[in-house]
């Protein structure tokens, strides 16, 4: 009996042991917890004013983006996937007066643009010209149009480029009563001379050549600067260069026999050499680049004419034995009202150039083989099965006034 009471004892105090120990581990846990949920309360807290902070901030943005857009010259509207408004800014509805959240953007474009002919501009029933750009809200449905009125703007061009046009027709005019004047003075010199009575017949066929000759110098100057300022269009035809070139020889060849020029003409192809433009505008321009070069050439020189298959172009050369072009003036002479003559106009080589832009060929000019220089008029070929209607015109000289 004893030995079971000192056993029950035993039990009881090692109860009592392992409970002490338990509550000492138990209270340790509850502190150790007590703290966790402090530092759990101040990260919280910390969290907390985090994510005030970023929404404060993300409501100033948003603030200062809905700002923004009020403060936008340009119309900003936001379409949703079903192409309806979902928000527009004030400039948005000064081009769209009747536009609504919810209405679709398809029956506003119906009512409001009237030629949307170019996909960046549009032009409104109200006669403003806008330029539009659009934008996917990718990845969220949607996109965002933006429209700038360029009424304004294109006004402003428009008159800035009849401002040019007058200043050029002007410096044109200008241009020509300075160029047309010497020899309209000579003209008038010449033919009061014909009213004397005592001039032999050879003196006054000197006097008629001369005024002949001084009048087809104006005619020349007035055509250059007409060709240059009015432009034209004209129907594109077959053209074979053989047959222009040989009439442009012959058309030559009285002036270079009168300064002794020696005029050659080399290269020329057998079968015809067939391009496509307007005959009398190119043998204009051609003419305009020999007569150039028989200027700068001294008595006794020689001018060269040339005809080449360049791939599929053709190329025709022009070439003096002259004093060349110097390398400060070469990027100058196709430009107009440019020369170094007294008596020109600086308008032929420019015609020049217009011509050849106009038939889709260009024109350049290097030294001779001669020592002068060479002038390189490059049109493409005509297409074998080419169909020529009279419908089909060809823009020869671009606008220049």
């Amino acid at each position: 009996m004893t030995s079971a009471k000192q056993l029950s004892r035993q039990q009881l105090e090692h109860a009592f042991q392992v409970f002490n120990q338990v509550s000492g581990q138990l209270t340790e846990s509850y502190i150790q917890l007590q703290a966790r949920i402090g530092e759990l309360n101040l990260e919280l807290a910390a969290a907390r004013s985090e994510r005030m902070r970023r929404l404060g901030e993300k409501e100033r943005y948003a603030h200062r983006f809905a700002q923004l857009l009020d403060a936008l010259p340009a119309a900003v509207v936001v379409l949703d996937e079903n192409d309806r408004v979902e928000q527009f800014n004030p400039a948005a509805n000064r081009l769209f007066d009747t536009i609504k959240l919810g209405d679709a953007w398809s029956e506003i474009a119906a009512k409001s643009i009237v030629n949307d002919q170019q996909h960046d501009e549009l032009t409104l029933g109200t006669g403003a010209v806008v330029s539009f750009t659009e934008q996917t809200l990718a990845p969220d449905p949607g996109r965002i149009l933006l429209l700038l009125d360029m009424t304004e703007t294109r006004q402003l061009q428009a008159r800035a480029e009849r401002q040019q046009r007058l200043g050029a027709m002007g410096q044109m005019a200008a241009q020509l009563a300075h160029q047309i004047r010497t020899p309209l003075s000579s003209a008038l010199l010449y033919t009061t001379h014909l009213s004397r009575t005592d001039l032999s017949a050879a003196q006054r066929e000197k006097f008629s050549r001369r005024s002949r000759r001084t009048l087809l110098q104006m005619e020349q100057q007035i055509n250059d600067m007409l060709a240059f300022s009015r432009g034209g269009q004209y129907e594109p035809r077959p053209v074979d260069l053989n047959q222009l070139l040989r009439e442009m020889l012959q058309t030559l060849a009285p002036m270079a026999k009168e300064r002794r020029v020696e005029l050659r003409l080399s290269g020329v192809p057998a079968t015809p050499a067939m391009a496509t433009g307007n005959y009398s505008a190119l043998l204009g321009a051609l003419m305009n680049i020999a007569l150039n070069a028989k200027q700068y050439c001294a008595e006794g020189g020689t001018v060269s004419i040339g005809l080449n298959e360049t791939g599929d172009d053709w190329e025709i050369v022009i070439c003096d034995d002259g004093p060349g072009v110097p390398e400060e003036i070469a990027g100058k002479i196709f430009d107009p009202f440019f020369t170094t003559r007294n008596q020109g106009t600086g308008l032929g080589l420019a015609v020049s150039q217009a011509v050849a832009l106009g038939h889709q060929g260009r024109i350049s000019v290097d030294r001779a083989p001669l020592g002068g220089a060479c002038f390189r008029f490059v049109l493409p070929k005509a297409a074998a099965d080419k169909q020529y209607r009279s419908t089909d015109k060809l823009e020869l000289i671009g606008s220049a006034a």
